[in-house]
């Protein structure tokens, strides 16, 4: 059941709206670019007619959410906003007097209402009002991510360790708090206090006391006759792969209890705590068609082909050219480009045979994929090839080193462009090998460069994605709620970019908070 929409118009409170929020505002502009009508539609399985209280109007809860993206708020400033500025009234369609909800409802509405799921599909709505408005047509794309900061400090491993070690023993307090104190929990606020000659001495007897603790918790609940709860077996769960992740070796290590979905990522020499958003903009309008979240240890190049069925599916659009830098020169996604018909200006990493400048490279050698074969630039084949790296990481390395013969390399007049070494040129050819040197002569033509060198925009698009729509930092915790955060700041990017381009930038573009009221 929903509640009544409050009336908006009223002689004086149109007066007031008129008179107060300039024509040129943003949010006066957004109401003219944009329909959100549709949010009724994508939210009718949410709410039963016949059943609770009545709730709030489904459109006027997502203009509030997306109006605490637009200006920074959190979810106490937008509903304070909302009492006391005529701006924010105005773009959320009620009466000067009218109530506004307590900051809790902006929560539940944000996590339960919509949840990431639907606000994916607001997203979708919004691309689709640009695609009919012409500002998406999908014909020249360009792909990249950007660091979300967790909303976690970070722990030294033997507190992070100890931390996992307190959750259980909390949990168990809950249900019984004799059994938590006989399982250690008194002992956990002492062992905070103890000094250890070194951290690795610490860590040792922190990982002593978690194997003590576990067979503890086991025989307890063996006596008992119980299973653990699914609070307590999360937390049994988390304890158990903290320890784990101390092998040496160990990959996707946890590093924070509070939020267990969150990696450490690092991007060239950038390293921090969270998650990764990936997107797909349009090149000419700047518009943002496809965006997707993951922890920060998932590579660039693992997103692109599933981006791009997405948004095929979503909106029917292929691109006919896509530009992406190096992280995305994996031969799988070549190939898949390739069979979409999409130009790929992608730049890839340099080979072993490239670094020798002056020296033949691969595309000097003639390569026969459907013979396995392969002529060096003095016309001879090789003689002997093997398979090398069959399932590679990333999926560009599989494929075959091909040998020449000693005997043939030493009496070559080319030998001196070619090889060092006594036993004959050696060289690497990717099963993707085709295309890879379709994507490097593309990128020596002029067209090719050119397309390239448009990658600043997306760079732009990030530089806006940060700084006026807080995506630098998660304002949640998990992967699922950080989806919501890069889904949000990603729908008030696109809505801000369809005003600019329908409009001219309002004069209050950039503001963190509204000029009127």
């Amino acid at each position: 059941m929903l509640k009544p929409k409050s009336p908006q118009a009223s002689f004086y409170g149109s007066y007031l709206y008129d008179r107060i929020v300039p024509v040129d505002h943003l949010l006066r502009k957004i109401n003219q670019v944009v329909d959100f009508s549709f949010t009724g539609q994508i939210l009718k399985d949410r709410y039963n007619p016949d059943i609770g209280r009545p709730a709030e109007d489904p459109e006027f809860m997502l203009r509030l959410c997306l109006l605490q993206y637009i200006y920074g708020d959190s979810d106490r400033q937008a509903v304070e906003n909302a009492r006391l500025k005529l701006a924010y009234k105005y773009f959320l369609g009620v009466a000067v007097d009218a109530e506004v909800p307590d900051y809790t409802t902006i929560s539940y509405f944000r996590a339960q209402r919509l949840g990431e799921e639907k606000f994916r599909l607001v997203l979708e709505q919004i691309v689709r009002q640009c695609i009919d408005k012409g500002l998406a047509k999908g014909k020249r794309q360009i792909i990249d991510s950007t660091p979300i900061r967790a909303n976690i400090s970070l722990s030294s491993i033997t507190g992070l360790v100890r931390k996992c070690r307190e959750n259980v023993l909390k949990t168990i307090e809950k249900q019984d708090t004799r059994v938590a104190k006989r399982l250690g929990l008194k002992d956990l606020q002492h062992a905070k206090q103890v000094k250890f000659a070194s951290p690795e001495e610490g860590l040792q007897k922190e990982i002593e006391a978690v194997g003590k603790l576990l067979d503890k918790v086991t025989n307890e609940l063996r006596a008992r006759r119980i299973g653990p709860t699914e609070e307590l077996k999360k937390d049994l769960e988390l304890l158990e792969k903290v320890v784990a992740d101390r092998e040496e070796g160990a990959k996707d290590k946890l590093i924070s209890p509070v939020d267990p979905d969150a990696r450490m990522g690092k991007k060239t020499s950038h390293a921090w705590p969270g998650y990764k958003a990936h997107i797909v903009i349009e090149e000419e309008t700047g518009i943002i068609t496809g965006v997707e979240t993951t922890p920060a240890n998932i590579t660039d190049g693992s997103q692109l082909q599933p981006m791009l069925k997405e948004q095929e599916e979503a909106h029917s659009i292929t691109p006919k050219e896509l530009t992406a830098d190096k992280a995305y020169d994996w031969g799988e996604n070549l190939e898949a480009l390739n069979s979409n018909k999409t130009i790929a200006n992608i730049a890839l990493s340099k080979q072993v045979n490239h670094r020798n400048e002056g020296y033949f490279t691969v595309d000097d050698f003639l390569y026969d994929p459907e013979n396995i074969k392969l002529m060096c630039p003095a016309g001879h084949i090789s003689t002997n090839r093997y398979k090398e790296i069959l399932n590679g990481y990333p999926p560009n390395k599989p494929g075959y080193a091909f040998q020449f013969k000693a005997s043939l390399c030493s009496e070559c007049p080319l030998k001196a462009k070619c090889v060092k070494n006594k036993e004959g040129r050696r060289i690497y050819i990717s099963y993707y090998e085709p295309y890879f040197r379709q994507a490097r002569e593309r990128l020596a033509t002029e067209e090719g460069k050119q397309a390239y060198r448009s990658r600043y925009k997306i760079e732009q698009k990030i530089a806006d994605l940060t700084r006026y729509c807080g995506l630098r930092r998660c304002r949640y915790r998990g992967l699922d709620r950080a989806g919501i955060h890069t889904l949000l700041a990603t729908t008030v990017c696109n809505i801000k970019r369809m005003v600019k381009l329908l409009w001219g930038r309002p004069a209050n573009y950039y503001l963190e908070s509204p000029v009127a009221g």
